[in-house]
Order: structure tokens, then sequence, then C-alpha cells
């Protein structure tokens, strides 16, 4: 059975506000989404937040939904989960780990925004030769980024 679970950066909006929780702002949560972001609140209401519910089971943590990744089921060479979002090193360049939709054919994939292509993740996909080496979110440095 594979491992459904993602990762998103805590936000804490409200100052005075109690959390259940000793997540900062910009902690890694990892668990299950059980709030999407609402585009509809943040016109209303002016923030930008989805909710998880942690692997320990605290629900209601508060998250940025834009740095929200899913678990590719694969992990790296040196059996580091890689999530969407990841950063890592192949050979002797560096790609983005995306998630794409193509004609309703939905998979995980590295981009290669130097010949215009995703190579697709499955399971034959050599991951002993890739390793996480950051993510879009912290270190968009590493791939000409400004995050």
């Amino acid at each position: 059975m594979r491992e459904i679970l993602f990762r998103a950066k805590a936000i804490n909006r409200d100052p005075d506000r109690e959390y259940r929780t000793d997540y900062k702002n910009g902690d890694w949560v990892y668990g299950l989404i059980s709030k999407l972001y609402d585009e509809g609140s943040h016109k209303r209401y002016n923030f930008l937040f989805a909710e998880m519910t942690n692997e320990s089971g605290v629900s209601g943590i508060d998250v940025d939904y834009k740095t929200i990744g899913q678990y590719t089921g694969l992990t790296d060479k040196n059996g580091v989960k890689i999530f969407e979002g990841d950063i890592v090193s192949y050979g002797r360049t560096l790609h983005k780990v995306v998630f794409c939709n193509i004609n309703g054919c939905a998979f995980f994939g590295i981009a290669m925004p130097e010949r215009g292509e995703i190579w697709r993740f499955d399971a034959s996909t050599p991951c002993d030769r890739m390793k996480v080496i950051g993510n879009i979110h912290d270190n968009p440095e590493l791939i000409g980024g400004d995050e």
C-alpha cells in the first residue's frame, strides 16, 4: 500500500491566539491536508492558509497553501522521502520535482527546463542516483528562483 503524505509550512496568523502545537512560522508540518485553501475566504479575510492534521493526529494546523507538496512515494539514494517541490541532484544537474496533469494523465516527475521536458517518476525511476538537496521554498536560489 502506498503512503499518502503531504508537507507544508506552518503559519501563525494571529499572535494573540493560542495554538495547539509548537510549530513556528515556516516550520515544516508533515501529515494530511484537512482543509484546502478557499479562494473566497482569502478575498473576505485576506489570508492564505489551508489546514493540516500532522502525523501525531493534531488537527487544525494552519499552513501556507502555496507550500503544500505531496510525497511521491519514492526515496532518494540516502532514503530521504522525495516530495513535490523538492530540488534533486541527478547526475551533474539540479531539477525540481513537479506534479503534472497532462491530458488527464497525472504523475510526478522532474522538470528538465533546458530540454522543455518532464521526466516521469514511476517504479523504474533510478532514484538511487538522485539526492534531495533542498526545496523550492527554502532554497529557490539552487534553481534560479527567488521564492
